[in-house]
């Protein structure tokens, strides 16, 4: 243990340690002591005893003489008629104090003096939270990289298509740090979002773009401190989609290309409002769902260029919602009964926007409320949803995750769905597998007469 120590800086051999009895620090002085120090330390003045190294032993540490003459300045080492200790006496006292500034006491990895511990309690509540979210992120980070890996061996090509990509591209399914408004603070390996600014809007995008062509499914839960709950603290946030073009100062929904659900029940949709017909607000311990395909094929020619349709369906805590008629197209046609008489008037809850071919879509989350925090869920393991019916998904078709994983899969046994979800209910709360190709183009010649 001597020669390891040794090795860093010249040490000598303690051979007995006394600790006197007077005290020569006052009471205010050790209080100063014991809020600077990292640890316990006796504050007594002591006598202490120690075998003088070896001479050839300090030239053979590979450090400056300056630094052994600094540690063992009290000593004083005795004298011979070797010229060569002779003259290496005398190098150290002339080269003490040239060597006394320069030398970097900070290269030892043992602890000296804990100057930079923080003196006061907030201080260092706050470098201990420090380390507590270093290693949350440390552990976050494992996981979402085991799980990529995980995907490389999935039997489905556009899973392992996916997990190639972000292995290529080093990302993962969380929110981009990159990509986040002045406001937002990232904890939790970057799955957790919450407001820490005096913005009026602070938007946070997740790192990876929906799949094309593809339903893909993502969740997002609400928190609030235990404190702020019981003091009636009101969530005001927004979650949807949106483009990057879209400023991360902007409540998402106000973009074109983008909608958003916000906790009032409204959903903001090109800047347009448009209020369901089975609003549902939501905040604390509330799940959000989206459910979003983005046709390629659905493109069209406007004023602003090459567009396609992106078909959104938000849920709130299990509950699908219907919008009505989105903004910008014509209302919905009346149903007609069995026996040919006008009957109820059946809404879809798909909601269509329009998204330039060229952007990609990314799940986004504007925090208008401070202290509030809210979790992203971009995997498939990580989903809080059981069945279609909640989410609004068609039968006969894979859904997928942010990160490429399955969430259900074209195959009946591996979903749970729910046996007494019927064609009548679907009709007023999600799409069947039919139906929904049929909505889709019904969608699409209503874009195509509306432009």
């Amino acid at each position: 243990m001597h020669r390891k120590l040794n090795k860093i800086n010249p040490a000598a051999k303690v051979i007995t340690y006394f600790e006197r009895d007077d005290e020569v620090l006052t009471q205010q002085a050790k209080k100063r002591v014991q809020r600077m120090m990292h640890y316990s330390v006796p504050l007594r003045p002591f006598l202490v005893t120690i075998e003088i190294p070896c001479l050839d032993t300090i030239v053979s540490v590979p450090h400056s003489i300056g630094s052994a003459a600094n540690i063992f300045e009290n000593v004083d080492f005795p004298t011979t008629n070797d010229d060569t200790q002779n003259r290496y006496q005398r190098r150290i006292v002339s080269e003490r104090s040239s060597s006394c500034d320069t030398d970097d006491e900070d290269g030892s990895p043992f602890m000296c003096t804990p100057k930079s511990f923080p003196p006061t309690p907030t201080s260092r509540a706050h470098l201990l939270a420090r380390g507590t979210k270093f290693a949350e992120d440390v552990v976050f980070l494992a996981r979402d990289q085991l799980r990529v890996e995980k995907g490389l061996e999935s039997e489905n090509e556009q899973t392992k298509a996916m997990a190639k990509a972000l292995c290529e591209g080093k990302r993962l399914a969380v929110f981009n740090a990159y990509d986040v408004g002045a406001g937002i603070n990232l904890s939790c390996g970057q799955h957790c979002a919450s407001k820490i600014g005096n913005d009026l809007y602070s938007t946070a995008r997740g790192m990876i773009p929906v799949l094309r062509n593809s339903f893909v499914y993502f969740e997002m839960t609400v928190s609030t401190p235990p404190l702020l709950s019981m003091m009636l603290h009101h969530t005001s946030l927004s979650i949807g989609l949106s483009t990057l073009e879209m400023p991360l100062n902007a409540l998402v929904g106000a973009w074109n290309g983008s909608v958003g659900l916000c906790s009032t029940g409204q959903v903001l949709a090109g800047s347009q409002w448009c209020s369901p017909l089975n609003a549902k607000t939501y905040g604390t311990n509330s799940t959000i769902g989206c459910l979003v395909y983005l046709d390629d094929d659905s493109a069209f020619e406007t004023w602003d260029g090459l567009k396609v349709t992106a078909n959104v369906v938000f849920n709130v805590d299990d509950t699908v919602i219907v919008p009505g008629d989105p903004p910008g197209f014509p209302p919905s046609e009346q149903v007609h009964g069995d026996g040919g008489e006008e009957g109820e008037q059946r809404y879809s809850p798909v909601l269509p926007i329009c998204v330039p071919r060229d952007e990609e879509l990314f799940p986004t989350l504007t925090l208008h409320s401070s202290q509030t925090e809210v979790l992203c869920r971009f995997c498939a393991e990580d989903i809080l949803a059981t069945s279609r019916s909640t989410i609004g998904a068609p039968r006969g078709v894979t859904v997928y995750c942010c990160d490429g994983s399955v969430l259900f899969d074209e195959g009946n046994g591996t979903e749970s769905l729910d046996s007494s979800f019927d064609e009548d209910a679907n009709c007023e709360s999600v799409c069947d597998g039919n139906g929904l190709e049929d909505e889709l183009e019904e969608q699409r010649e209503q874009i195509d007469n509306t432009i």
